[in-house]
């Protein structure tokens, strides 16, 4: 007991001093709950923002791979020869432009 209360002295404990300093104490206690629950949220936000960051990589990384694929195929060649397995075959003319005029002499030889 004795022990206790030299304790007491020596650091200035007594009644009085604790239930003078008790909203003091809350409030620090209170700070520092807030502070780890927010280090958690942020945590918790950083991996989720790693997590979409990578997911947009990925999508980013499948477009290019997508878009190069349509790419290739859709080259000339690769055209030519797909069109070829169907039975079709390259025109040897060149193409050509409509006028309105040419059209017009069309429909009214098809009329006659």
């Amino acid at each position: 007991m004795k022990g206790t209360r030299k304790i007491k002295k020596w650091l200035g404990l007594n009644e009085q001093v604790f239930f003078k300093n008790l909203p003091y104490v809350l409030f620090l206690t209170a700070l520092g709950f807030l502070y780890i629950t927010n280090s958690y949220y942020l945590e918790e936000t950083v991996r989720e923002m790693d997590a979409i960051k990578n997911e947009i990589n990925d999508q980013n990384n499948e477009f290019v791979i997508t878009k190069t694929a349509v790419s290739l195929k859709g080259q000339r060649n690769e055209v030519v020869n797909k069109v070829e397995e169907l039975g079709l075959r390259e025109s040897k003319k060149p193409p050509f432009q409509l006028d309105e005029i040419k059209i017009k002499a069309d429909r009214k030889s098809l009329e006659d």
